[in-house]
């Protein structure tokens, strides 16, 4: 036992301004209390003790600060009644402190060589909200005086935890310190404040709940004083903290990429673990297509899945690992004094990888494997029954936890399958899920005419857009032969290497079909020059090239090496193609990746239907509508909204693809047209072609335009209405324009199109007269893309 002091509050606080007092008063009244009346036997060491401390006082006066050692005998008592006769121990973390545990004086050496470690205090968890302004020892002060004076005991007891950091700041050790107020006493200097406990919250409907900046206003702690000491125990609390931050996360599970979560919670668990070498693998078990899917990058520090057994391939599992899974079991390697229960290729998989201790326990709930926990080290005596009793107490919320993530993981997937690769997104999910439910009702009453209901949606506005790649099919057919005049001049090289040892009748009648064919390519339509490229290689090149092999054995070498020119090879055979391929896919991931922003817009205000078509470029149709989405109320100005959004989208499409230009291996533009329908229509879902169209004769005239509008002419001209870095707005009806030069001004304040704007008429097409186009250009100077 030491006499010593220790700081426990921290940073400037009101309490020392606070009238305290070090004193054995309360202690008395304790002892007293023993020895009223008839003293017996049982009472011999209260009465010992009060009369020690009498004779101490004679001595050396009352106690305090600076006559501790005289008191010595004495607190040593306190220590040996406060804890255990039997169980005196000099390991307990056990002190003495002033009135309100701001700082001790005297202590088990075990307590005060704790506090030499790095040790951060937590603020402590109880009712009350303090918005940071109060420290622990502040609101002890306060808990003690609702207590004691206005009879509002706190719900908490009087703990404050501490955790214990290592030299990289990482949480290894929880303590709870907990503070008994028995032998303090607490008065107010002067009358004792009143008020009405509900003033002391912002929620009238729980008077526990305290706001903290009401009550420092109300009552101030300079106006108590106190007098006596504080008992201070400290019990460690690793197990008890690591479980309340789990459950904690548990609750914000979904917003957690998994992997991120997953390094997270080794941190959390690390307390538990013996040793620093200690390596925690918790990894959930995903299922897809009723396999095992394992993620390499969460699994890599497993034992029992190792890159040696998964592979990153979910089809391909070691029988034994398959087996495991299927009925898992505990598995342990020189735990519990060195015992082990591993087999096979578990036991020799341990052995190579230099494990000393391992424990993998599976994770299971409702019946079912979740999980596997892994807890292993290359140290032995890292895996005792300390920590296997705290990695049990962990299991059941472990077990809750991958089941979790597993079932998150589903749901994700689950939505990427409906959000990117089928027709029905989450706007019109509850339309099918409805027609679905009315279907299986009819089937279950039996009815004799039970029919799934068509799907229709009413009254909707489309907002069409076309991004198409400027003379994508010339470019694309320009490339095909340029690539087929390369495999040419590779065939005529190989004829001249062959024909150094002169004219064989094989190069002769070969050279003449080489000629044949490329005179008449400049005389047929593409379609035909593709359909005759692809017979001359199949039918004239290939038996030209087995019957050289045979013929000139000493030039083979020769005519591999040409060979490998001639057919299909996206390294060689097809390079104008693959630029242009390539710079293709580039674009495109450009306006894909600025629509989704766009749909991603139009889904946050008013939840509609979006669908896309991949041609050389992205075309799409967008449903808005009451109908869509009738538990939101419709107003116009959502088609004004996204009207506006939408001719913004095409600026920035426009924008992006000039720039990428010149870094992409073949230089593409684009054109980007919008149609504005002026009324609404309806639509139903097509299940032939699993896909949305307009319903009835009088909404067939929108697709139609639709159709006709891509290479649409100026009127009594022949240039064409879409046009590289501009913005072709086509309409019928003037009845839009009101609104949609109010956008037009609103995005040109913005700074990305320019002033000018273009009103045109358009050149009458099959069925459709009268067409009108705005046309706007973009400002490529523009460099806000925020």
């Amino acid at each position: 036992m030491e006499i010593k002091n220790i700081r426990l509050a921290k940073g400037e606080s009101r309490l020392y301004n606070i009238d305290k007092k070090l004193h054995f008063e309360p202690f008395f009244r304790y002892l007293e209390s023993f020895t009223e009346g008839n003293v017996s036997t049982d009472d011999m060491i209260p009465l010992f003790a009060l009369e020690r401390i009498r004779e101490i006082e004679q001595v050396s006066g009352r106690l305090c600060k600076q006559n501790l050692s005289a008191y010595k005998d004495i607190l040593q008592l306190i220590y040996s009644l406060s804890v255990s006769l039997i169980d005196t121990a000099p390991k307990k973390y056990w002190a003495l402190a002033t009135p309100l545990a701001e700082e001790t004086f005297y202590g088990t050496e075990a307590f005060f060589e704790l506090w030499k470690n790095k040790l951060e205090e937590q603020d402590l968890q109880d009712q009350m909200q303090d918005g940071g302004i109060l420290n622990n020892q502040e609101k002890l002060m306060y808990a003690l005086i609702f207590e004691r004076l206005y009879g509002l005991p706190a719900k908490e007891n009087n703990t404050i935890v501490y955790y214990h950091l290592n030299e990289q700041g990482e949480i290894i050790d929880y303590y709870d310190l907990n503070v008994d107020f028995k032998f303090v006493d607490i008065k107010p200097k002067k009358e004792l404040p009143q008020f009405d406990v509900g003033h002391l919250t912002n929620n009238a409907n729980d008077t526990s709940l305290f706001d903290w900046n009401i009550v420092v206003n109300t009552i101030k702690i300079e106006d108590f004083e106190l007098s006596g000491f504080t008992i201070l125990t400290v019990k460690k609390s690793s197990l008890e903290h690591t479980l309340k931050r789990i459950q904690s996360i548990l609750l914000d599970l979904a917003t957690y990429n998994y992997h991120l979560f997953l390094s997270d919670l080794e941190k959390i668990i690390a307390p538990i673990l013996k040793g620093s070498d200690t390596v925690f693998s918790l990894f959930p078990l995903f299922q897809l297509n009723g396999l095992p899917f394992f993620d390499y990058s969460i699994t890599n520090k497993s034992i029992l899945i190792s890159e040696t057994y998964a592979n990153n391939s979910y089809t391909n599992i070691n029988p034994e690992v398959a087996n495991y899974l299927k009925h898992p079991h505990l598995i342990f390697y020189n735990t519990m004094d060195a015992i082990k229960n591993t087999t096979s290729i578990f036991d020799e998989r341990i052995k190579t990888s230099g494990v000393k201790t391992y424990l993998c326990i599976p994770l299971i709930h409702n019946h079912s494997l979740s999980g596997i926990l892994e807890i292993y080290s290359h140290q032995l005596d890292q895996l005792d029954n300390e920590t296997i009793h705290s990695l049990r107490e962990l299991v059941p919320l472990l077990s809750q936890l991958s089941h979790d993530i597993t079932t998150e993981f589903k749901k994700r997937i689950d939505e990427i399958i409906i959000n990117r690769f089928t027709t029905i997104q989450p706007a019109v999910q509850w339309k099918f899920n409805h027609i679905a439910a009315q279907y299986i009702q009819e089937l279950e009453n039996d009815e004799q005419n039970a029919h799934i209901k068509p799907v229709i949606f009413e009254e909707v506005y489309p907002l069409y857009g076309a991004i198409d790649v400027k003379d994508s099919t010339i470019i694309r057919n320009a490339s095909i032969l340029k690539d087929f005049s390369f495999k040419v001049k590779q065939l005529a090289l190989l004829i001249d290497e062959l024909s150094l040892d002169g004219r064989h009748q094989l190069i002769v009648d070969f050279s003449k079909r080489v000629d044949q064919i490329t005179r008449s390519l400049d005389q047929i339509s593409f379609d035909e020059s593709m359909v005759k490229i692809i017979e001359f290689f199949r039918k004239d090149v290939q038996p030209f090239l087995d019957a050289a092999r045979r013929q000139f054995t000493t030039k083979h070498a020769i005519i591999e090496h040409y060979a490998r020119h001639f057919f299909t090879n996206r390294d060689t055979g097809e390079f104008y193609r693959n630029e242009f391929e390539t710079s293709l896919r580039q674009v495109n991931h450009i306006i894909s990746k600025e629509l989704n922003h766009f749909n991603s817009f139009i889904q946050g205000n008013y939840p509609s239907y979006f669908q896309k078509f991949r041609t050389d470029g992205i075309e799409y149709d967008i449903y808005v509508g009451e109908s869509i989405t009738p538990q939101q109320t419709f107003s116009s100005e959502f088609i004004n909204v996204f009207r506006r959004q939408q001719i913004i989208s095409m600026a920035r499409i426009a924008l992006k693809a000039h720039h990428v230009k010149r870094d992409l291996p073949l230089a593409l533009e684009t054109t980007q047209l919008i149609f504005i329908n002026p009324h609404s229509i309806d639509i139903s879902f097509r299940e032939d072609e699993r896909r949305f169209d307009v319903e009835g004769s009088l909404n067939i005239r929108y697709e139609i335009i639709k159709k006709r509008i891509d290479k649409i002419r100026i009127k009594r001209t022949k240039e064409r209405l879409t046009q590289t870095n501009k913005i072709a707005i086509v309409y019928l009806s003037d009845e839009i324009l009101e609104d949609l030069n109010l956008s037009i001004q609103a995005i040109y304040d913005m700074g990305i199109i320019e002033s000018t704007v273009e009103h045109l008429k358009l050149e009458d097409v099959q069925g459709i007269v009268g067409l009108k186009a705005i046309r706007l250009t973009v400002n490529l100077n523009y460099r806000d893309f925020s």
